[in-house]
């Protein structure tokens, strides 16, 4: 006989477990017998269900949290200890005492008259266990080790929970009015398995990060508009998309693939297109999971090279794509971020907007510059020395309080120098260059500003490199 017809058809069960069940207990009746912090912990659980509650304890054994809830009308409550006609029409019996004969007794007692009973410490007599719970809404996750270590079952409830995009409750709610939906549109109940299977699909191709988004569903107005969609595609049987076509604007920071936001990390990741500028590293390129295009090298030609780069993003909106347009630093610092906002709102489409860290400033911090410094600096400004059609930029007389830092100046250094001599910098004003900032090749050059074009020929300095001048450039001393 072969060894795959000795394997059995069905696994084995395996018993040793509990059977877990989401108990509805709204609006019945819960003995509680004590009035410390167990019951105080228990309370919380049971008014989550919606159950009445009653304790039963003397005054003196009350804490703060269950005199609060007393108080406060969310539960009842008798004054004196525990009498055997408390069972009397009781639905649910939950012990959280510190004698445990007596706490015996009432749960023997209840397993008499076939009460459900919790007896705390006694894990003998308990019909149920309270589990390890996190909730979020209409979520609740709820973890046991069938008393074996709860401690441990809190851990692995907190590790699930983080395990969840952000405000899953919120996503699981959106999902229950889909579900309610689902319902209208075809109310009848032959049609039941069609509703059923149709839901379920939705969430295998969505996954638990596609559900989460519905998150990103604010308004009314948009939650319409979803639902406008979703309709559509229940009345023919397809299974929709989460996504609809989306334009996200992400800076790819200084280079070091480290310094990108958790979220543009996320985003390279899921983007069916990434549309990069041509500077990008390598090392932030290779985060990327969907189609890749990049800027082609067009000397001289930067808005041809523009116009391409746009029609790329639009071409894969148009076949309902999300499209992400990586931009070197910050997009909306010198990068052009904000003409390309308008062209897209012009083609129909609104922009996300990621921020990066600009090399303005990661720049001057990686050759430990401190662009303002009290008492040197006070006062930072940001320019390019490549600006509309390849004018210089139109700066203020110097001030020994300013940091200056310009960025794509290397192929403008001697009109920048000469610039700058014209606003009275001095001529011994300490300069820094800083090439592929952030960069495994990185270099640092400093100097002096009358020398600042002979740093870029003597060291063979190339972009993408960050001139920053001014006395914070030796605040900190050289070690």
């Amino acid at each position: 006989m072969s060894e795959a017809s000795n394997k059995p058809k069905y696994e084995k069960i395996l018993g040793g477990g509990s059977l877990v069940v989401a108990y509805q207990i709204a609006n019945k009746k819960v003995l509680l017998v004590g009035g410390g912090n167990v019951a105080a912990q228990r309370i919380v659980s049971l008014k989550i269900a919606d159950a009445r509650v009653l304790v039963v304890s003397p005054e003196k054994g009350l804490n703060e949290e269950v005199k609060f809830r007393i108080d406060n009308g969310e539960v009842e409550w008798i004054n004196r200890q525990f009498i055997d006609s408390d069972l009397d029409n009781i639905d649910m019996v939950l012990t959280a005492m510190d004698d445990y004969d007596e706490s015996f007794r009432i749960g023997q007692l209840c397993r008499d008259r076939r009460i459900p009973v919790n007896v705390a410490d006694v894990p003998p007599l308990c019909d149920f266990y309270f589990m390890s719970q996190h909730r979020d809404g209409p979520l609740q996750i709820a973890v046991s080790t069938n008393g074996k270590g709860p401690k441990m079952a809190n851990m692995i409830r907190v590790a699930a929970a983080k395990a969840l995009p952000e405000n899953m409750g919120n996503a699981t709610e959106m999902m229950g009015k889909l579900r309610a939906k689902v319902r209208e549109w075809e109310p009848s109940m032959k049609n039941s398995g069609k509703r059923m299977t149709w839901i379920t699909s939705i969430c295998e191709k969505w996954g638990i990060e596609g559900i989460g988004r519905l998150n990103e569903i604010k308004t009314k107005k948009e939650e319409e508009a979803f639902f406008d969609k979703i309709r559509e595609c229940f009345i023919i049987g397809a299974i929709p998309d989460i996504d609809s076509p989306r334009i996200t604007l992400i800076g790819g920071g200084p280079g070091d693939p480290e310094l990108i936001t958790v979220k543009a990390h996320r985003l390279l990741q899921e983007a069916d297109l990434v549309v990069s500028d041509r500077l990008i590293p390598q090392q932030i390129l290779d985060l990327v999971t969907g189609e890749l295009r990049i800027a082609r090298k067009t000397t001289g030609k930067s808005d041809e090279a523009q116009e391409e780069l746009m029609q790329w993003c639009l071409q894969g909106l148009k076949q309902g794509l999300h499209v992400v347009r990586l931009k070197i630093g910050d997009p909306l610092l010198f990068g052009r971020g904000g003409e390309e906002i308008i062209w897209f709102r012009e083609h129909g489409f609104e922009p996300e907007l990621v921020p990066g860290i600009s090399s303005a400033f990661s720049a001057p911090m990686a050759a430990k510059i401190p662009v303002t410094f009290r008492g040197v600096s006070d006062q930072v400004i940001i320019t390019t020395g490549r600006g509309t059609k390849g004018a210089m930029p139109d700066l203020p007389d110097f001030k020994r309080s300013q940091t200056l830092v310009v960025l794509m100046a290397v192929g403008r250094a001697p009109e920048l120098k000469q610039l700058l001599l014209d606003r009275h910098y001095p001529r011994t004003l300490p300069v820094c260059w800083i090439e592929n900032s952030n960069c495994p090749e990185e270099r640092i050059v400093f100097g002096q500003l009358q020398d600042v074009d002979t740093l870029v020929t003597d060291h063979n300095i190339k972009a993408p490199a960050v001139l920053v001048t001014g006395n914070a450039v030796e605040s900190i001393p050289a070690k």
